[in-house]
């Protein structure tokens, strides 16, 4: 499968500002329990909840995201190692999955419909999202042929007839808003997706497309993390200095409502490359090795990994960012599960953000 890197492209569209819409992520209490038995570690009690803007769904504030990166798609034991991950996760009391229909070229999707087979009754207790627009080779397409089509197939492989949430994957620069809106309509008045939203749009390509949809955009799914809190695809030096792309994003998303959904939040994957804080290389920069010792010295001090402190400073945030774990094995998964539990103060944060913002200081 292609890096994110090759598969992600820069739109050039701007627009006028549309009406703003105020809602934002609620907490409660999940309401089912994490069934027992599986690979994974059993979950100490419920996770806590976010209500998607504008909807009636309650997720978890961890969501798993099945890209299953690092593993062989084509492996005729894909599906064999892919699922017992899956579950660990379903174990832990995650309820909200996100796949795409690129993911293993698809075969992520089947594995996780074969989750859904595997347990009695967990599709109406899970939110699944899926995403489309890229196709294989690196072409984005937002057409509306594309988007149904590519929803029918998501249908066909996850064995289920609704979609909880459709992201659209990437920006497209060819991007005809009112065909967007026009597939929206069709695959909501079919009862195939229930709400819709982007992945990797800034605020002025959302605001082209909210332009012209009459139902609302629920989520924006970017790369943040601690590692790279400060850069974002095509952000300058002047704009890491005076507030980076994706900071601004975030910030847009949280005023108008728009729920945040963190995708590799423990590592940079192919965007931006920033530095590994949980496995450093030994020629680390010392502002980078001052950043992994302050994560190391508050895992301590919350007697969990630093994995898990990175993905409890996302939460700690008050937009309601949902960061996307994607673990290969059950026992990360367990551990990246803890950060729902873990407590920040408001010191701590700003202390791995102090640190974090001196490695692209001195890049």
């Amino acid at each position: 499968m292609p890096t994110r890197r090759e598969f992600l492209t820069q739109a050039g569209v701007a627009t006028l500002a549309a009406s703003a819409t105020t809602a934002r992520a609620g907490v409660a209490e999940a309401k089912a329990a994490p069934v027992a038995g599986g690979a994974g570690a059993k979950a100490p009690g419920p996770m806590k909840t976010y209500i998607v803007p504008h909807t009636d769904l309650v997720v978890t504030r961890l969501a798993y995201g099945n890209a299953m990166i690092g593993m062989d798609s084509n492996s005729p034991d894909f599906i064999a190692q892919t699922v017992p991950v899956m579950r660990a996760a379903y174990e832990q009391g995650i309820t909200f999955f996100d796949t795409a229909d690129v993911y293993g070229h698809g075969r992520s999707e089947v594995a996780l419909g074969q989750l859904l087979k595997d347990i009695p009754g967990s599709r109406r207790r899970l939110v699944i999202q899926s995403k489309c627009s890229i196709r294989e080779g690196g072409v984005i397409d937002s057409s509306r042929e594309h988007i149904t089509s590519a929803v029918d197939g998501s249908l066909k492989r996850l064995g289920t007839d609704y979609l909880d949430i459709l992201l659209l994957h990437s920006p497209d620069s060819l991007i005809e808003p009112e065909e967007v809106a026009r597939a929206f309509d069709e695959l909501h008045g079919a009862g195939k997706i229930r709400h819709f939203g982007v992945s990797n749009y800034s605020p002025y390509q959302i605001e082209l497309l909210r332009k012209h949809l009459r139902r609302p955009l629920v989520a924006n799914q970017i790369q943040l993390g601690l590692a790279h809190w400060y850069t974002d695809p095509g952000a300058s030096k002047a704009a890491i200095t005076h507030g980076a792309e994706g900071v601004i994003t975030l910030d847009y998303c949280h005023l108008q409502g728009i729920q945040v959904q963190a995708y590799s939040p423990l590592k940079g994957a192919s965007i931006g490359k920033p530095p590994n804080l949980l496995n450093p290389p030994a020629d680390a920069s010392p502002e980078v090795r001052k950043t992994v010792d302050a994560l190391q010295e508050i895992a301590r001090t919350h007697d969990t990994s630093p994995a898990a402190i990175m993905l409890a400073w996302l939460l700690h945030h008050p937009a309601g960012i949902v960061p996307i774990i994607g673990a290969t094995k059950p026992e990360h998964v367990a551990d990246n599960c803890v950060a729902d539990r873990v407590e920040l103060s408001r010191a701590e944060w700003y202390s791995l953000l102090r640190a974090a913002a001196s490695i692209e200081q001195h890049t």
